[in-house]
């Protein structure tokens, strides 16, 4: 079974328009650190309050009090950790925002990786949605996916990706299909029961 039969699987049976409803670039970032280790109710809830004391502008972000930070994005948890990540990288995107499109997608992932809190797989998150870069996000969900095809799946996200970016990039994945891959295999992987993702992968 190919990543892209997988892929035709899914989108028949799970719909995901809308799955990530952010207005803007940097709304997306702040998701992508806040949704660490805790459910997108809590996200929202974050969402919420932060929009309300700086409509997510980095250099709102950048001026504000940290304890103010912090207190908006209390429902998300680790929010001490998570207020520093955001302010570290709304740095980082007023710096390289204009010019990214100019850098290569492996150079950029370092400088996203060097910066406080920022793992493997929000990097990627980042790069795919933010700035359209093809990348398949190896997330929990995915490398359970990938262990259910009978795939050799890594210790952790980085190793996973190692074994399995080139296959997947050889079979022609848009940026747009990566986003959608990503909303289908957390969309499937939540809505798995006691048997997992077999049911799922083969009717």
């Amino acid at each position: 079974m190919s990543f892209r039969d997988v892929y035709d699987r899914l989108d028949q049976l799970f719909s995901v328009e809308d799955w990530w409803p952010a207005e803007s670039a940097f709304e997306i970032i702040v998701g992508a650190v806040l949704t660490q280790n805790t459910s997108w109710g809590n996200v929202e809830r974050a969402l919420v309050n932060l929009e309300a004391v700086t409509s997510f502008d980095p250099d709102k972000i950048l001026s504000i009090p940290l304890e103010d930070l912090m207190a908006s994005i209390r429902p998300a948890g680790s929010y001490a950790r998570k207020a520093q990540t955001i302010r570290d990288l709304a740095s980082w995107y007023l710096r390289q925002s204009s010019s990214a499109k100019l850098v290569d997608t492996g150079d950029l992932r370092i400088s996203l990786l060097e910066t406080h809190g920022v793992g493997p797989e929000t990097a990627d998150v980042i790069l795919l949605y933010v700035f359209e870069r093809p990348l398949f996000i190896f997330d929990t969900y995915a490398r359970r996916m990938l262990t259910a095809l009978g795939l050799k799946v890594g210790r952790d996200y980085e190793s996973t990706r190692i074994l399995h970016e080139t296959t997947i990039g050889e079979e022609g994945f848009s940026v747009a299909e990566l986003a959608t891959f990503h909303a289908l295999v957390v969309t499937a992987g939540k809505s798995a029961g006691r048997d997992g993702w077999l049911p799922i992968l083969h009717p």
